[in-house]
């Protein structure tokens, strides 16, 4: 065996080591997150659904049934981002506009802030809860969100819901149920890091925030409506909670197309440079597993021994099997069921993240389609 075979094995090695050690806290975490208690003292609280949308004629109308349709009925802004299809008509011309429980308004400037900061001013309640055009909704999920709206503290200034990246989470497409596995991890380590009080991430398709305390993020970037507002509320010192009730859930469609998800995955990254150090250092240290495995893969290629080879697809198989021991918990608690056909490809397609990425932001991807600036509803997502 060769000295840097030797050594290869050695970081490798370590590597694996700190990365069980990353995910035993993030399940930690996690657990703690799911047991984590509310406010002693219920009260009434007015609150309003917000919902920004823009060219949204095609699924508008399903979360607005699905709004007609709860246990417990709620007040609606539909704030209208300039679309250029009928999304505007269909929302005034809804049963809930008819029984004056919905309003549809115009955004004040462009792009998804500026709808949300238009429904946050025009909303004459103290809280709000944001969804977006194509989530569905249970049965239940105003009365979740009334019930835990009830109990927040003074200093909470925002609570983060749950979000399924699929439409049939018990019998998810292949491709729906990698990404949506992969979306579950994710939320898993932020709710982790809410509960701990550290700067986490959150998804604006459902979440509710105090309309006092909304901050103005337009100037970081078109991209970011929901993390960026979590982490500046931190900075701002307010609390973020979660809330840990599956009724609230929502679900919503992945990426259809090799294209729209590297687009998505861009438009990430992107928002990325304006997290807190600390969400930085786990974007880093999950890019950096992608470039060790990658790195692995180029060493057997190179050195074209038996050796690398097993070390090569071991450590795969070894970050695998870690990563689906955290995730699959947290996806259960989702409602989303997936198989091992779905977890081989979730291994496969997260080390090719990275490279992917940045060779779409290089412009190499251009043959296919894909440009190097993300895009959003035929708009730019300039960072």
């Amino acid at each position: 065996m060769a000295d840097w075979e030797t050594w290869a094995i050695v970081v490798a090695g370590l590597m694996a080591a700190l990365h069980a050690w990353t995910l035993r806290g993030w399940s930690r975490a996690w657990r703690k997150a799911l047991t984590s208690g509310v406010g002693a003292n219920p009260r009434a609280v007015d609150w309003t659904v917000v919902i920004p949308a823009r060219n949204e004629a095609q699924h508008l109308g399903n979360v607005l049934d699905d709004l007609a349709a709860q246990d417990l009925q709620v007040q609606i802004l539909v704030v209208d981002d300039h679309s250029t299809d009928v999304t505007a008509s269909l929302a005034a011309s809804h049963q809930l506009a008819q029984r004056g429980q919905l309003r549809v308004l115009t955004a004040e400037g462009t792009g998804k802030k500026s709808a949300l900061l238009t429904g946050m001013t025009s909303a004459n309640t103290p809280w709000v809860v944001t969804l977006d055009a194509d989530v569905r909704l249970g049965p239940s999920w105003v009365q979740a969100w009334h019930d835990r709206l009830r109990e927040v503290d003074a200093n909470t200034a925002c609570v983060a819901g749950a979000v399924v990246l699929s439409l049939s989470p018990h019998s998810p497409s292949l491709w729906e149920g990698v990404q949506a596995l992969d979306y579950a991890a994710q939320m898993g380590w932020s709710v982790g890091y809410l509960v701990r009080d550290l700067p986490g991430s959150a998804s604006g398709a459902n979440m509710a925030v105090r309309v006092d305390t909304y901050p103005d993020t337009r100037n970081l970037g078109a991209s970011g409506d929901d993390t960026l507002v979590v982490q500046a509320l931190q900075r701002g010192g307010h609390r973020v909670e979660w809330l840990a009730d599956s009724r609230a859930t929502v679900r919503t469609s992945g990426a259809t197309s090799f294209s729209e998800w590297i687009q998505q995955r861009m438009r990430w990254a992107g928002k990325a440079v304006h997290y807190d150090r600390r969400a930085k250092r786990t974007a880093w240290w999950m890019a950096s597993m992608a470039v060790a495995q990658w790195a692995l893969w180029m060493g057997a290629c190179v050195a074209s021994t038996s050796c690398m080879w097993g070390l090569s697809w071991g450590w795969w198989a070894l970050v695998t099997g870690m990563n689906l021991a955290y995730a699959r918990p947290v996806a259960r608690w989702f409602g989303l069921q997936t198989t091992w056909a779905q977890e081989v490809m979730l291994g496969l397609t997260q080390p090719a993240q990275v490279p992917l990425i940045l060779m779409a932001q290089a412009g190499l991807l251009r043959p296919w389609g894909i440009a190097s600036k993300p895009s959003w509803k035929g708009r730019t997502c300039d960072p």
